[in-house]
């Protein structure tokens, strides 16, 4: 009985250990295809998006994951990261049926490996002073060699590995480069006036060139008709004194799912001011007319975000010496106020600006509008007018009163949108209620409004020149009072936006075209001039090289990948984070933290006032008892040594007790998943086998 027992188990034992292997080799090959990722972030799967986009290449495309792993050693959060993105390129791979092969690399040192990567662009990490080197990139090659580098995959972006990684095989598997044209009011090409050098002409902005160099640009006149057929994507930059016919044509082309990034501006400072467009007066406004309503947003092109967060630091002379002082109106937009859910900001470090406007969302709109840039909570809207002539950041900061309202500065929208012209020509959305101009005294304060002149009569929409919703021609200054500072020349206002005229009756009666937009609105043009981004390193005339000093211009080039590159593109995701931070543990570290510092500044605080007491019995004595303390400063410096001596053994019991409870917690957390939950799984399978013992004697004796 004994040994049928004993034999019984041994096979038993056998059997189970055949049946893992058996379980093993069919994982690795009969059911490799099969996929199950029970991730909250679905962190271990490819988005919808991913195998159309790599079944569409032009060409094939390889890929060499170059990854040291021997210099990884002792590095599990490398490691971990180099493993997940190996498992990634596989997935990728697989799902292109083809069109992807995957190389995986081991870069020895000194290996011919390691040259290729690095002749490939791959760029090294270094470790510690004894030369150790981690390469951690990837390489995408097409069918006749041409190739681009991800030169680190750095584990702090992983969020948009996806995206970057699709991105890259796209560019790569692309045969010709993408069309856009470029509509703007601002000498992007250069050739205007040079404010730094009169004699020479203005250089071409480098946002210009870079275009250039990446996709083949079609510059567009603001004097023409309509745009040029072909274009993968349409960069509208500072929009002033379009004709009717080019604002349809853009709305034609944006129902038709055309791409469009669009610059607005509230108060353009790149704009030239002795142009054509200023008339002599402050108005350096932009906008698309009934476009951005149609799109589903509202744009009040004579508002200005100030904002005391993200204010950059200036120099300005104000009757005297160099200040240094914070700017309001303009920008320097940081991580936090920039989108994590987007790739184009998602990746972003700061976008430096310079009068942004402000973006209301319509509710009405049918459309998906995603903000993707924010002001802070302490920012409010000023009137344009307060900036058109001198800048004043004194008289900001004096007036500056927060209304504790983020102000959306750019928008992403996404999905249905109407048209804002109907078939007849006529607009079908009706512009928002012209506002009262802002009156200022020489004190800057605000007078009353003076009451709306009747608008002249508009002028044929089908005839030469501006259409009904060009730029209102600047008014007589009689009824204008300017700021103390403004010089005389420059007193005149622009007048209010003349109310619209009634809707044809077709609009009304017909229902709207309606098309599917992909539309990114910035409420600010001067993010593209160099001096916002860019840093010229000089010797005289002669131009040494360039310094980027923030990211306006990986935001436009962003934003132009997802729109000239596989529609795909503008479906992907970011990626969940795969780093989980105890939520909790967060929670008990700020309150502490709120906790210390509330009570380290009560401690300063009463340091503060026992000084002054000091300072207040010293000047009551005499000047032969000078260096004398009196009784009653002895007793101050006790009673200040007694009070300091208690704060800080209060402070120290504060992070005591944070320390033991952020390790208790720890302790606890540990001892569910190390021992109750183990427990629980043991009682539940004990539970399980003596029922099924139970069940198989009640058989037995039936």
């Amino acid at each position: 009985m004994t040994n049928a027992r004993t034999i019984g188990i041994i096979g038993a034992f056998a059997g189970v250990t055949v049946a893992l292997c058996a379980f093993a080799v069919a994982s690795t090959y009969a059911v490799r295809g099969i996929r199950l990722d029970l991730t909250e972030d679905r962190l271990y799967s490819l988005s919808p998006a991913v195998a159309p986009l790599v079944q569409r290449l032009d060409e094939p495309v390889k890929l060499d994951f170059y990854y040291s792993a021997e210099a990884a050693q002792g590095m599990p959060q490398i490691q971990s990261y180099a493993n997940r993105v190996r498992e990634f390129l596989q997935e990728v791979a697989q799902a292109s049926k083809g069109r992807i092969t995957l190389r995986v690399i081991d870069p020895a040192p000194f290996s011919e490996a390691q040259d290729e990567a690095r002749a490939a662009g791959i760029a090294p990490l270094r470790l510690d002073g004894s030369g150790k080197e981690l390469m951690l990139g990837l390489v995408a090659k097409n069918s006749v060699d041409q190739t681009e580098a991800m030169p680190f995959l750095d584990p702090n972006k992983e969020p948009f590995l996806e995206y970057d990684v699709m991105r890259l095989v796209q560019s790569i598997g692309r045969v010709k480069k993408p069309t856009i044209g470029l509509l703007s009011s601002l000498p992007l090409a250069g050739g205007g006036v040079n404010p730094a050098d009169p004699r020479q002409p203005a250089e071409p902005w480098q946002i210009y060139l870079q275009l250039k160099q990446l996709y083949q640009v079609k510059d567009i006149a603001t004097t023409d008709a309509a745009l040029p057929e072909g274009l993968d994507a349409l960069v509208i930059v500072h929009p002033r004194e379009l004709s009717t016919d080019m604002l349809r044509s853009i709305d034609d082309y944006a129902l038709k799912g055309g791409r469009i990034l669009a610059f607005l501006d509230p108060h353009c400072e790149a704009q030239p001011s002795q142009d054509r467009f200023s008339g002599g007066s402050g108005d350096k406004s932009s906008d698309l007319g009934p476009l951005t309503r149609a799109w589903g947003i509202e744009w009040t092109r004579s508002k200005v975000v100030a904002d005391s967060t993200y204010a950059q630091r200036v120099r300005m002379r104000s009757q005297g010496p160099v200040q240094v002082m914070d700017y309001l109106i303009w920008l320097a937009l940081r991580e936090d106020a920039l989108s994590k859910d987007d790739p184009s900001t998602g990746r972003l470090a700061q976008v430096n600006t310079q009068t942004m406007g402000a973006i209301d969302i319509r509710e009405s709109n049918k459309a998906t509008v995603k903000p993707l840039m924010e002001s802070s909570p302490e920012s409010m809207r000023l009137d344009g007018v307060r900036i058109q002539f001198f800048p004043d950041p004194e008289g900001l900061m004096r007036d500056f009163k927060p209304d504790g309202k983020r102000n959306v500065l750019a928008v992403r929208v996404q999905g249905p949108i109407e048209a804002a012209f109907g078939e007849d020509g006529n607009p079908t959305i009706a512009p928002p209620e012209p506002s009262m101009p802002t009156r200022l005294a020489p004190d800057g304060s605000e007078l009353p409004a003076a009451p709306l002149v009747a608008p002249p009569a508009a002028p044929d929409p089908q005839g030469p020149g501006k259409g009904p919703f060009q730029d209102a021609a600047p008014a007589a200054a009689s009824d204008q009072v300017a700021p103390a500072n403004t010089a005389p020349a420059a007193q005149a206002s622009p007048t209010p936006e003349a109310p619209a005229a009634p809707l044809a009756p077709s609009a009304a009666t017909k229902a709207p075209r309606t098309g599917t937009g992909n539309i990114v609105i910035v409420a600010d043009a001067d993010l593209l001039s160099d001096q916002n981004w860019i840093e010229q390193q000089r010797m005289g005339n002669l131009v040494l090289g360039s310094r980027v000093m923030a990211d306006n211009g990986a935001f436009v080039l962003n934003v132009l990948e997802m729109f000239t590159g596989d529609e795909s593109l503008l479906n992907l995701r970011a990626r969940g984070k795969y780093q989980r931070p105890f939520d909790r543990v967060e929670e008990i570290r700020k309150a502490a933290e709120k906790q210390y510092l509330d009570r380290e500044r009560e401690l300063q605080n009463q340091i503060r006032q026992s000084e002054a007491r000091l300072q207040e019995l010293q000047a009551q004595k005499t000047p032969e008892n000078q260096l004398i303390l009196s009784p009653e400063q002895e007793a101050e410096v006790v009673k200040l040594e007694e009070q300091t001596l208690s704060a800080r053994k209060e402070l120290r019991s504060v992070q005591f007790n944070l320390r033991r409870e952020v390790e208790g917690l720890g302790t606890r957390l540990m001892l569910v998943n190390v021992v109750a939950w183990p427990i629980i799984v043991a009682g539940l399978a004990a539970i399980m086998l003596v029922r099924r013992s139970h069940l198989h004697r009640s058989t037995k004796k039936a």
